[in-house]
Order: C-alpha cells, then sequence, then structure tokens
C-alpha cells in the first residue's frame, strides 16, 4: 500500500477562484446525479410489489415504535427497520394486535403478511418506509463523493457520485426496506472515521468511529467484516515507519470508540435491558453460542433483544442451497461474490477500478493513503467469501460503495494526465450513464453487457440477485393483454416472494395450492427464475433421483385431483424440472418464464420421470 499524507491534495491547479468553481461544479454535478437516483427510486418505491423480506422488516421495526416491543426476532437488527417504519407510525399505523402475533408465535415472516396484505394495495404501505430506506442511499452517496473529493480533489467526488448514482445494485437496495442499505452506509462511514482515527488520532475521531460502529452494530452483522478490515488497515499502519511509537495512545483511542459504540446500542434502546417490559430470551442454552449470550443476559451486558439477535443470526446463516452458473450446492461456492460483483457492476465501475490500479501506481506525490479502501474492501469479501449464505449480491453492498470511491479517485487521477486520458474518462462517463439509465426500471434485475445483460442473468445467478417478488406489474400487465384473447384458460403462477399476489392485482392462482385442492389442469403455467431453476422452496435445488422416485411413488398417478401439502409441493418441483427441459411460450421480462401446457403436454410433464 502507498504511503499516507497528512494533508489532502493539492486541488488548485491555477488560482483560488477556478478551485473554488470546480468545488461549486462538483457539488452541482454530484447533486444532480443524486437528484436523478432520487427520482428513479421515488417512481420504483410505489410501483414495486412487495419483496420477500419487506414485509418481515416494516412490521417488526412498527412493533418497535409500539412501546418498544422486540419481539419480532429477524437477525437483521434494529435501526434500519425502525428507520423505515418512522412515517408509519407518525401516521398512526398500529402493528398487528399482540393477540394475533402471539398466535403466529411472533414469527416476522407471518406477522409481516398480516400487516402488509391486510387490506388494499400493500404499495400504499410500503412506499413511505421505501422512502426512507432511499433516504439513507443518498446520504450513502453524500458520503462517497465526500470521501472521493478529499481523497482525489472535485472532479474525484464528482466522478464517484456518478458512478454510485448510475449502480443498479445501489439503485435496487436503496429503494427497499431492508437493513442492506443500511448497513452499507454504516460501514462506509465507520471505515472512514477509523482511517481519520489512524490517521489523526484525537478523542473526536475515536468518539465518531465507536458511534458509526455502533450504528452498524444496530444495522446489521456486518461488523464482522468492519473489523476485519479494521484490522488489515491497523496492520498496515502499525507496519509504516513510526507507526509503532503510536501503540499507547492508539490502544487508548480504541477503548474510547469501544465505549462509544457499546453507549450506543443502549441509547438506541432507551437504557432499557428489557424494553417493553417483555422477556426476549427464554430458551436454555444448548450451544457454546448459547451459553455465551445467556453469560452476557446474566450479567446484563446488553439490552437482551439486541443479545437474542445473535442467537436468531446464527440460526439464519445456516448452510442453504445456492446456486451459481447453473449449479446448486449446499452451502454455497466460495467463487459466489466475486462472480457476483462482476455480472451486477456496471461496466463502468469495472474500467475505473481497472484504472484505480493503475492509478494507485502512478498516485501524485503527497496523495493521500487508498490504503483504507483496500483494507475495507479485502476485510469484507474475505469474510462474504467464507460465509455460507450466497442468496443475494445485496449482502456486499459496501463493496459497491467503496468501488465507487475508488474508482472515481482513479479517474480523476487518469484525467491530469492529458487530453487522450480525459477522453476516455469521458466516455467512461458516458457509459456510466447509459447503463445507470437502462437499469432504472428493473435494476434489481439487471446485469451487465459483458455477462448477457438482464435477460441472460437467470443463467448466473436467482434469488435476490435477480428477483425478489417486486417484479409483478409486469406479469400483471401480461396477464391483462392475455384475458383479452384467451378468458378461460387457466393461469398459474410459482413465484419467489410473498404469498398474497392477489393483493397487488394478479389473479393467478398459485400452483402449490392449485395441486394441493385440484384438480389441475392444461392452461399456462409461469415460473419465476428462482422457482424455474431450483423448484419451490421446500425443494429448493436440483431435480435429484430421491425426489423422482418419491414422485413416482406418490404422485404421478395421483395428481389430476387433490394432493396432500407435501406432494403438492413435489409436483411443483416435478412440473418445473419438465419445464426446464422445454423452451417458453413467453418470457415476461428477465425474470418470468411462461408454459402453455395443454393436455398431452401436461400428461408429459407431470407423468412418471424415466419412463
Amino acid at each position: 500500500m502507498e504511503n499516507a499524507a497528512h494533508e489532502a491534495p493539492d486541488t488548485k491547479p491555477g488560482s483560488p477562484h477556478r478551485a473554488s468553481r470546480e468545488w461549486l461544479l462538483s457539488a452541482v454535478l454530484s447533486f444532480l446525479f443524486l437528484a436523478w437516483m432520487a427520482g428513479a427510486g421515488a417512481r420504483l418505491a410505489g410501483r414495486l410489489s412487495p419483496t420477500m423480506d419487506e414485509p418481515t422488516h416494516l412490521s417488526a421495526g412498527l412493533s418497535g415504535w409500539s412501546g418498544g416491543d422486540y419481539r419480532q426476532a429477524t437477525g437483521n437488527l434494529f435501526f434500519t427497520q425502525r428507520w423505515a417504519a418512522w412515517p408509519l407510525a407518525r401516521r398512526g399505523l398500529r402493528p398487528v394486535d399482540p393477540q394475533v402475533q402471539q398466535e403466529l408465535n411472533f414469527d416476522p415472516v407471518l406477522v409481516g403478511e398480516a400487516l402488509v396484505l391486510s387490506g388494499g394495495d400493500p404499495r400504499a404501505i410500503l412506499a413511505p418506509a421505501r422512502r426512507m430506506t432511499l433516504a439513507l442511499c443518498l446520504l450513502s452517496g453524500v458520503l462517497v463523493w465526500g470521501w472521493a473529493a478529499w481523497l482525489g480533489g472535485p472532479w474525484a467526488g464528482a466522478a464517484a457520485a456518478l458512478l454510485y448514482a448510475t449502480s443498479p445494485v445501489v439503485l435496487a437496495n436503496g429503494v427497499l426496506v431492508t437493513t442492506d442499505t443500511g448497513a452499507a452506509l454504516w460501514y462506509l462511514a465507520a471505515l472512514a472515521s477509523y482511517a481519520w482515527l489512524l490517521r489523526r488520532p484525537g478523542p473526536l475521531a475515536a468518539a465518531l468511529t465507536g458511534f458509526c460502529a455502533g450504528m452498524m452494530l444496530l444495522s446489521k452483522f456486518s461488523i464482522v467484516a468492519w473489523l476485519a478490515g479494521a484490522a488489515l488497515l491497523l496492520a498496515w499502519h502499525l507496519c509504516r515507519p513510526g507507526g509503532r511509537g503510536a501503540k499507547a495512545p492508539l490502544l487508548s483511542l480504541h477503548v474510547l470508540a469501544g465505549v462509544v459504540a457499546w453507549t450506543t446500542i443502549w441509547a438506541f434502546f432507551g437504557w432499557d435491558f428489557r424494553p417493553g417490559g417483555f422477556t426476549y430470551i427464554s430458551a436454555a442454552p444448548l450451544t457454546p453460542l448459547g451459553h455465551a449470550v445467556a453469560l452476557l443476559d446474566r450479567i446484563r451486558a446488553l439490552p437482551e433483544p439486541y443479545l437474542r439477535e445473535f442467537l436468531t443470526f446464527r440460526e439464519m446463516i445456516r448452510p442453504r442451497a445456492a446456486y451459481l452458473l447453473g449449479a446448486f450446492r449446499l452451502g454455497g461456492f466460495w467463487e459466489y461474490f466475486p462472480v457476483a460483483f462482476l455480472v451486477k457492476s456496471t461496466v463502468a465501475m469495472l474500467l475505473a477500478l481497472g484504472a484505480f490500479v493503475l492509478a494507485r501506481r502512478r498516485a501524485p506525490e503527497g496523495s493521500p493513503s487508498l490504503a483504507p479502501l483496500v483494507a475495507g474492501a479485502a476485510g469484507y469479501a474475505a469474510v462474504a467469501i467464507a460465509t455460507p449464505l450466497n442468496i443475494g449480491v445485496r449482502h456486499i453492498l459496501p463493496l459497491f460503495l467503496l468501488a465507487a470511491v475508488a474508482g472515481g479517485v482513479a479517474l480523476a487521477r487518469l484525467a491530469r494526465r492529458g487530453t487522450p486520458w480525459r477522453a476516455a474518462v469521458a466516455a467512461i462517463a458516458v457509459l456510466a450513464a447509459i447503463e445507470g439509465l437502462s437499469g432504472a426500471d428493473q435494476p434489481l434485475a439487471w446485469f451487465n453487457g459483458l455477462s448477457g445483460g438482464p435477460m441472460s442473468g437467470w443463467r448466473i445467478m436467482v434469488d435476490s440477485s435477480l428477483e425478489w417478488g417486486g417484479d409483478l406489474p409486469e406479469l400483471i400487465a401480461w396477464e391483462a393483454g392475455l384475458r383479452s384473447t384467451d378468458r378461460d384458460s387457466p393461469v398459474y403462477v410459482s413465484l419467489l416472494g410473498p404469498p398474497g399476489h392477489e393483493h397487488t392485482g394478479l389473479a393467478a392462482v398459485n400452483m402449490g395450492w392449485a395441486f394441493e385442492f385440484g384438480p389441475v389442469r392444461p392452461g399456462y403455467f409461469v415460473f419465476s427464475a428462482t422457482r424455474l431453476v431450483g423448484g419451490p422452496q421446500e425443494h429448493y435445488g436440483e431435480w435429484n433421483d430421491a425426489l423422482r422416485r418419491e414422485w413416482n411413488e406418490k404422485g404421478a398417478a395421483a395428481w389430476h385431483g387433490p394432493l396432500p401439502h407435501d406432494v403438492a409441493q413435489l409436483a411443483v418441483a416435478r412440473l418445473a424440472a419438465s419445464c426446464r427441459a422445454l423452451q417458453p411460450s413467453e418470457r415476461v421480462g428477465p425474470v418470468y418464464f411462461v408454459y402453455h401446457l395443454d393436455g398431452p403436454a401436461l400428461e408429459r410433464a407431470l407423468g412418471r420421470d424415466g419412463d
């Protein structure tokens, strides 16, 4: 890593007036980029149907505003959920009745669905909360601009803001009621604060680092990845000439940062060990982690709802089936997130990162160190690669923020080398704008042109890297068009998303329910990409010999009538496996595959497998 400097680079190319104009122009351009992002996000906030996890997060956050009730355990912590639910709480929206919540065992999924699908258009409930997440997304953009501008001057800030605002991954997660955007904001803020602490040790920098780390601790368990990056940065700092002499003061400042983080968590819960008066941990510890949590609970080290989430999160990150490049694997793939970053980044951002390698080798004399960006990205990437939870590119969202900062600095440095370099930088900026515009309507399903684009994305990865249930308006429009020519054929759907698609205007029948209540008739069978390649959630993965034998024994001769629940789900898996070998009758956007099966085709698709 390059040598650090204590001062920002000289950004005055000729005169103070010119420098001031450049800073003003950088601020104006960055404002326009983020304003465009805000407009695109606001449109999406009111248009997208509910995604898989949004009802869960919104319901948990709303309950937090109601007497400090945190009994809905999501494993995603609390700040972003309460932040998103704030406008709804102000308007007087009440959580699901506590008696109903208790009957549902405070299951956040079921309680969330009861809240969002209780009546009317669920988008009307979600839209204000989504705009609150969008506000965090825009704050992250301001931080991206500020850090890049400090590192590389005003044009670096403007370039970073452009790369950030035109990233479909950032936009997609910036309009959903989830914890990913909030966690990314605090990750970047904590990393920047820690870099300041190491560069200019002092109580203010330590306190700011502790506060930002505390907010990250309240947003998501990304703190583990942040600690990995911070450890790399600290090791680099101590290995520099003169770094070892600062060990004693740094130790005390790290303690101060830890105390501030701990205080931030307690302050969030109003210094109440059991907010709302509820008992949040009741099960006897059965694992080493459980015993550790029980000990912390006995000494009241942290509020009880927070301690409970350690147990919930451990259950959430258990190995699951993951899909990558046509293959499934329980526990995921080490290469999942590297591939996800490459195919979900704009080509402009990838080119800017290529320029970053070149720019670091020829950094101007006295430039601030880019070590915090490298260390923060390396630490986060290492932890992400080691985790078994491979269900969405959103889990590496902070890397896109760091890439925007690094890319902006690189482009600004290259532009100083002469007219040919400036022309290349301008071309990258135009490409970024084109890619941002192309992904604005369906940013979650967007894949870059190098990977084949959105319509080919399902061959690479699915789940929340491609869909999450929010694309129903497009399917609703297709169904409406179908009914103008075919009023009688049934439409069955197997989708990734919460049940209750009828609340957003889709009249199609849930495929699993259709098999369960029977009979299933020839018609249109619509699979979302995740369900097509992997089948229903209960049998998610490849159609294997065990499922084939079970279907031949229990379902092949019985599917014409009602089926038990487990066999009905097996029927969906069998039909998905059959349809994978067929050409779809139609494609509805990047996400939905339509198969029009007549009687003989349906018999073949659901008959004995292997005959």
